[in-house]
């Protein structure tokens, strides 16, 4: 099967490694693109992978959260499940710097 992000090479049934977030959740097969190296998972694959990532506590931790007003700044609520992942508590420091006008780096120290 031709590649369909490069339409140059095609695709060859390989093991996988797989991370989320970081995280290694195993080894799946996949079709790997010989000019691109393109990685799709099928179907089974994809379940599979969707089952370990659950497993693993990682599916879900993206969250919708407002933004509050604190004295004369600005608040920010992180959720609990996401809070915990990160293993940020109460008074740890962190670094905040722009990427541009929409997005936001945190860095954990």
């Amino acid at each position: 099967m031709k590649c369909t992000h490069c339409n140059m090479g095609e695709y060859q049934k390989k093991k996988v490694p797989y991370t989320f977030l970081g995280e290694h959740i195993g080894t799946f097969e996949g079709l790997i693109c010989t000019h691109c190296g393109e990685t799709l998972f099928e179907s089974a694959s994809s379940d599979l992978i969707e089952k370990k990532v659950r497993e693993k506590g990682l599916w879900g931790l993206r969250a919708r959260s407002k933004i509050s007003e604190v004295g004369n700044g600005l608040d920010v609520r992180i959720p609990k499940p996401l809070a915990q992942f990160l293993s940020l508590k109460k008074g740890k420091e962190i670094i905040i710097e722009p990427i541009d006008r929409n997005q936001l780096k945190i860095i954990i120290e």
